[in-house]
């Protein structure tokens, strides 16, 4: 079976995780701190700040930005359940939105009454920020791309198979020194002389040492994701598919639309191809609304396998079983 997702990792990464358990240093330290630097010029901002998970991230984001805990902050229908997750831990509302044409948020969708939005940038596609808002972007599925530079905060995640992996793990990225503060500070409880509620959201050495390999070659990573974007483009141009055509797309994911998404996505793993839902079920199916364009793309959307460790045989393979189902 040609997996659906799949990390990338090598023996440079072996030798980093190695070198970090031998220093006798496993939880935060100095690679964190090293990690922290690299991840703040590779993404634009003045600061980083390294977590165990983009929700802890995200979380965190709206206490340094000091959302208040009953706010409503919009968030789209579709996308990953750690949006909504993290604005209840902190205490605020969830107010749902549908998305545009390119899975993204859509901006015109956000209720005058929403002073904050969280946006990610979904499956590689730049999102269309709401202006006059306070935004969050979350760009764990948009690395290596424009998405996120100049936000008032952004966070990513490094789960085992986003664009580049600490296993587990998440970044707070901000040119205000004093929302990274916040964020330093409320990751960590130890040591302390006053007492605020804090967390223990801290990244690991061993994971960090991984995760400064995995930033590195992030440029390969995306131009590999975009050569087998191509590669599918071109071999599906002429098959009744929506296929992805945003501008500066780093192809997290290669997401086509067909009416026929059930049976192509049974016929694929007929043939050892492991395709899926890119969003498992949206936000409205739990807490209830109408969003169109967030359902249609929920019923029409799936997601084939494409990342820099899927050699060209597999993604070939993938490329003749679904022009098969189309033949």
């Amino acid at each position: 079976m040609i997996p659906h997702s799949a990390p990338t990792l090598g023996p440079e990464e072996e030798d980093a995780a190695a070198r970090a358990i031998r220093s006798g240093r496993l939880a935060q330290g100095p690679e964190v701190e090293a990690f922290e630097r690299e991840c703040a010029e590779a993404f634009g901002f003045a600061e980083a700040v390294a977590v165990n998970s983009g929700t802890s991230a995200l979380h965190l984001a709206l206490g340094a930005l000091g959302v208040p805990g009953d706010a409503p902050v919009a968030v789209p229908s579709y996308a990953c359940a750690a949006l909504v997750t993290a604005v209840l831990l902190h205490g605020a509302r969830p107010v749902l939105c549908d998305s545009g044409p390119d899975y993204n948020l859509d901006p015109d969708a956000v209720p005058g009454a929403c002073g904050v939005a969280i946006v990610p940038h979904l499956f590689g596609a730049p999102a269309r920020v709401p202006a006059g808002r306070t935004v969050v972007e979350d760009i764990a599925q948009s690395m290596g791309g424009p998405a996120g530079r100049g936000a008032h905060a952004a966070i990513t995640s490094f789960y085992a198979t986003k664009l580049i992996t600490t296993g587990e793990g998440g970044m707070f990225l901000t040119d205000d020194a004093r929302l990274a503060e916040y964020v330093r500070d409320r990751r960590d409880y130890d040591n302390r002389d006053d007492f605020v509620v804090r967390h223990n959201y801290k990244m690991t050495d061993v994971q960090a040492a991984i995760g400064r390999v995995q930033l590195r070659r992030l440029p390969e990573f995306v131009e590999r994701r975009r050569v087998l974007a191509a590669r599918y483009t071109e071999a599906f141009g002429e098959l009744p598919l929506g296929l992805p055509r945003a501008p500066h797309h780093v192809f997290f994911r290669y997401v086509v639309e067909t009416a026929e998404r059930d049976a192509l996505e049974a016929h694929l793993r007929a043939r050892g191809v492991d395709a899926k839902r890119p969003v498992y079920r949206p936000a409205h199916h739990h807490l209830g609304g109408t969003f169109p364009v967030a359902q249609r793309a929920h019923d029409t959307g799936l997601s084939l396998p494409i990342y820099p460790s899927l050699i060209d045989a597999d993604a070939a393979r993938v490329i003749e079983s679904v022009r098969s189902f189309f033949e």
